[in-house]
């Protein structure tokens, strides 16, 4: 992967554009990356509480495809192994889940103070996972 430019960009973008990524997320399943060169975006489509079906795709400006040395695979392998750390990560995060509830314990070094909000109770420096 060598962080180049994968081709002409998608548009007339401003100079101040031509090295920016923008991330959106669009409600309830779709992940929006546009680059200057591509757009990629994520379809999300759960299958079952510990199962999602993930779709990329990747649109790059139809001019591309007719210039000498235009090769999307800098993206794809970016992205590709980017999905893999992200999704290895979820899959960690969803397993600690699975181990049954917890009594968080504060983040702060102040956490033995009350916390601030309706409903919210006051934290406990000593708290520890409950099972």
């Amino acid at each position: 992967m060598s962080g180049r430019a994968c081709g002409p960009a998608v548009g007339d973008l401003p100079a101040e554009d031509q090295n920016r990524v923008y991330f959106y997320t669009i409600f309830p399943n779709l992940l929006l990356s546009l680059h200057p060169d591509y757009v990629m975006f994520h379809t999300l489509w759960p299958q079952s509480p510990d199962r999602t079906h993930i779709t990329c795709e990747w649109l790059f400006s139809p001019d591309a495809f007719g210039q000498p040395g235009f090769d999307p695979d800098d993206a794809v392998r970016f992205w590709d192994e980017t999905n893999r750390q992200d999704w290895h990560i979820c899959e960690q995060s969803h397993a600690g889940m699975r181990r049954g509830p917890i009594n968080p314990a504060p983040t702060h070094a102040r956490g033995h103070l009350r916390r601030v909000g309706p409903g919210v109770p006051q934290g406990d420096r000593h708290a520890r996972p409950t099972g």
